[in-house]
């Protein structure tokens, strides 16, 4: 009997963006060209269903994080070319009152033009001292700062943080447009389109596997009761922040999302999925601003590897 596979593809962002320091963004252009030329070579599966059933290899697709232009610019090309795709929403920004902590971060620290010459972070156990003057020196500061925000803080202290980054840079603290993440209602349009499944994505994104199991079960209960309640229906699916297997989740982790009504939760690890795979640790294989060619020899060497 063939085995067949299903290579899960993961999205961030849809948009041209001046910045984009991680390399989150894929242009609407390039992004319909890449469905276009999926929908024309595979059959394309919704994450949710059940894929032990499937005839033949498939390809799914998949957001992380929940950005506006998710709706503004994926969702027609997704509509037009009728190809499913489910985004996975962390829902501590939906209230659109600040941006995602490693835009936040990014924003303070390499966006702008007059900063202070060091940056110092109070902290008991993680003070640090970096140098700022420089855009080189300030990209060192948001390694170093995203490193311990991501493997050591939870979400008081990561905002805490923040807060004296905002001070740092004598700034009133703002949501750029450009980095919104989806609104209550931006969840009902999306949930309303029949090409769109809605996942939960934690509350303030972060690496679950370094909380304890007490912290890791309120970002994820808090996450799908919210979404439960906007949308008025049972969320059970699930992504990692992160996503990578024993580092970013853990047993514990997908214990809790079982317990929450998850069926189905998506890492980050770099393979296909096959017959037989534990439903909580589906693996996905990021996708880039990549034009046609490079698009292709990618999925090209997603599949042989």
């Amino acid at each position: 009997m063939k085995q067949n596979k299903v290579l899960t593809l993961y999205y961030h962002r849809i948009n041209i963006l001046e910045s984009d320091y991680n390399l989150l963004g894929v242009s609407p252009i390039k992004f319909r060209q890449q469905m276009l030329y999926l929908k024309q070579n595979y059959q394309i599966v919704r994450f949710e269903e059940d894929w032990s059933l499937l005839d033949q290899d498939a390809v799914s697709i998949t957001f992380d994080d929940g950005y506006r232009d998710n709706l503004e610019y994926a969702l027609p090309i997704l509509e037009e070319l009728e190809i499913p795709a489910t985004i996975f929403i962390s829902t501590g920004t939906i209230k659109q009152e600040r941006e995602l902590w490693w835009d936040e971060l990014e924003n303070l620290l390499l966006e702008g033009k007059q900063f202070p010459a060091a940056f110092a972070l109070k902290d008991a156990e993680f003070g640090c001292h970096w140098k700022t003057e420089t855009y080189e020196d300030r990209k060192n500061c948001y390694s170093g700062l995203h490193y311990i925000m991501k493997n050591y803080a939870d979400m008081e202290k990561r905002n805490a943080w923040l807060q004296q980054l905002w001070k740092w840079r004598n700034l009133t603290q703002d949501v750029r447009e450009k980095n919104l993440t989806v609104s209550e209602d931006d969840c009902r349009i999306l949930a309303e389109s029949r090409m769109i499944s809605i996942g939960a994505h934690t509350v303030s994104h972060p690496s679950l596997a370094v909380l304890d199991t007490e912290k890791q079960e309120r970002e994820i209960k808090t996450s799908i009761d919210m979404l439960s309640g906007i949308l008025q229906k049972q969320i059970t699916l699930f992504s990692y922040p992160f996503g990578v297997p024993e580092k970013d989740f853990n047993k514990d982790t997908m214990d809790i999302c079982r317990r929450s009504g998850i069926c189905k939760a998506a890492s980050t690890e770099n393979a296909l999925w096959t017959m037989g795979m534990n439903s909580y640790k589906i693996p996905r294989k990021i996708v880039r601003d990549w034009g046609m060619e490079e698009f292709e020899e990618k999925i090209r060497l997603y599949w042989e590897n």
